[in-house]
């Protein structure tokens, strides 16, 4: 009976010693492990929405008030280039949405048509909506403290995050975080101009010819020009 309690208490005491070492290997198992951690940058999609009221007269064309309505609206959004301007008009006439239409790319700023968005305008009126994407960069300025180890000297768990935030910050047009662009500005086309290069023309082309260079008169030398002084002032003495 001694010999089986003492087995159970040294299998009991081999047990918890394992379980400790076990902590502090892998750490708390709720935690993700340093290599699972996921650093990126968040996009989020806004529409900032603005209601175009219907002309008191009742035409479709767009008075000076209304467009400067819009003007006022889009500067104070600091509507840019990377934004895209959208209408939500289920019952406006085609006249007046592509009159606005064509205000809004004067603006220099990108149409993206018309759509359903939100809830339905009155009759008569618009809404007209900036759609924008904004960054939220990830927050590298919480070191919390390593539940493990570091035995396998790993990276730590912020590694390559002031990179990723910064790559965020930079970036003209926060869409193309989502889905880059393509067609001319992709970045295969700007590697292959470099490699090959688009010819150029060459400029105007001067042609001259030594002909009749043979009968003009040769400078005289150094020498000529001593002898000719000497003769000028009387001979030598």
């Amino acid at each position: 009976m001694k010999n089986l309690t003492s087995i159970l208490r040294t299998f009991s005491l081999a047990a918890a010693t394992g379980l400790a070492l076990t902590a502090c290997q892998h750490g708390s198992v709720t935690e993700p492990a340093i290599s699972e951690n996921v650093i990126r940058n968040e996009v989020k999609m806004v529409r900032l929405p603005f209601t175009v009221k219907a002309e008191d007269d009742g035409t479709s064309t767009p008075s000076s008030y209304t467009l400067a309505g819009i003007n006022l609206f889009l500067r104070s959004v600091g509507a840019g280039h990377a934004d895209v301007v959208l209408l939500d008009a289920p019952d406006v006439e085609q006249t007046r949405i592509e009159e606005i239409a064509a205000h809004i790319r004067k603006s220099g700023l990108t149409y993206g048509g018309v759509s359903t968005l939100g809830p339905a305008p009155a009759d008569g009126t618009l809404t007209l909506y900036v759609e924008r994407h904004i960054v939220v960069p990830p927050n590298c300025g919480v070191w919390r403290h390593e539940t493990s180890s570091n035995q396998k000297n790993n990276a730590s768990a912020h590694y390559g995050c002031a990179t990723m935030a910064n790559l965020g910050l930079m970036v003209a047009n926060p869409r193309d975080l989502i889905a880059g662009q393509s067609g001319g500005n992709s970045t295969a086309s700007a590697v292959g101009a470099l490699y090959s290069p688009t010819p150029q023309s060459t400029g105007p082309t001067i042609t001259m010819s030594l002909d009749g260079l043979a009968g003009m008169a040769v400078p005289p030398t150094s020498d000529e020009i001593a002898r000719q002084s000497r003769g000028s002032s009387g001979g030598d003495n």
